[in-house]
Formats: C-alpha cells, structure tokens, sequence
C-alpha cells in the first residue's frame, strides 16, 4: 500500500542558503533513488512537503523529518494511504522573489491537480500562503 503525508515546518533559523540547498538536493535524489515521490520547497524560512510511496519508508522519512534539527513547528496537512501515487517523481525547489518570474513555478500548483480532489483545496490554500507575496494564483 502507497503512503502520502504533507507537511508543512520552520526552518531552523541559522540555516544558511547553501545549507538549504543541500538539502533540496539530498532529499531530491534520495528519494528517487528510493522511489518516493512528491515535492519539497523551501521559501521564506519555511519547508512544504509531500512524501509519497512504500509506507514503511515513507512513515520513517517523516520520522526522521521530525527528529531533524532543521525543522521546528511542523504541521501535518494530511496523512494517509493512498491507492496510487500522485507525482511523477521527487522534485525540490528554492522559492525566492525571482522565482515569480520563472514558469517552473506553476508545475508545483498544477501538482494539486492530481491530489484526491478531496484535499485539493486544502493543499492549494496551504501552497499558495505558502508562497504569498512571491507569486499570486
């Protein structure tokens, strides 16, 4: 059975940019390595998350999320098991101001397209304050 939880956290304050972007990049290619799917963004001082695949491995991703020092104040969207997998792959991205001007930006929103129609709102309203001030929907 396929896993999915997406989550949204603060960053550790001292974090530094090359810090974060090590980040991004670990977890992008470990996790395709791995065969989970989703997306991780960072902006402004806070992570947006969707974990998707093997729930064991998933369920101990999110573990390890919440006993890593670089993220505080995590707030679980949704948590669940889903029948099949609703993104193609992993995918990270740096949210900045000159991200407004990038297309890029808008295959994260037509992601939630794919979610469970159920959630759709729910994770759009999440993703867009997330991304307030950088772009508007």
């Amino acid at each position: 059975m396929h896993y999915a939880i997406c989550y949204v956290s603060s960053a550790y304050p001292n974090l530094t940019e090359y810090e974060i972007k090590s980040i991004l990049n670990f977890s992008r290619d470990c996790n395709n390595e791995n065969n989970i799917t989703g997306i991780l963004l960072y902006s402004d001082g806070n992570f947006f998350q969707v974990l998707e695949g093997n729930m064991e491995i998933v369920k101990s991703l999110f573990v390890n999320i919440r006993n890593n020092k670089n993220h505080q104040n995590i707030m679980v969207i949704f948590e669940k098991e889903v029948s099949i997998t609703q993104f193609d792959t992993y995918q990270s991205d740096f949210i900045t101001l000159d991200s407004r001007f990038q297309s890029d930006i808008d295959l994260y929103f037509s992601q939630i397209e794919k979610l469970n129609p159920k959630i759709q709102s729910s994770v759009r309203y999440i993703l867009n304050s997330f991304a307030k001030g950088i772009i508007s929907i």
